[in-house]
């Protein structure tokens, strides 16, 4: 598979992980898209946080769609679309990292 970039790649490889991360996704029709992701807490960790009684609230996780890689600016329609089962696949393994309100 031959990504836009070294750092679309890498983005990839950190789905999940603290920090920044893209993540793919089936949109309401099954075509796949990606996602800018940020993690407070990688989703491993997620299950090790206790309730607190502060009053501060934390983001988990935040995410945006992208249309341009962050990195060369390539357009990732195309890209999607020239490997649309390759990020299928990907999509359902990333499945489990994004929020339920980007699956609406």
């Amino acid at each position: 598979m031959d990504y836009c970039c070294t750092g679309l790649r890498n983005l990839l490889a950190c789905a999940g992980e603290r920090g920044i991360a893209a993540v793919a996704w089936l949109d309401s029709s099954c075509e796949p898209r990606l996602l800018l992701q940020s993690r407070g807490v990688s989703f491993d960790d997620q299950t090790k946080l206790r309730p607190v009684d502060i009053d501060v609230m934390v983001n988990l996780s935040a995410e945006i769609g992208m249309r341009y890689c962050p990195f060369c600016g390539a357009l990732l329609e195309q890209l999607i679309h020239d490997y649309r089962e390759h990020f299928q696949r990907l999509a359902m393994e990333h499945e489990k990292y994004v929020s339920s309100m980007s699956r609406h």
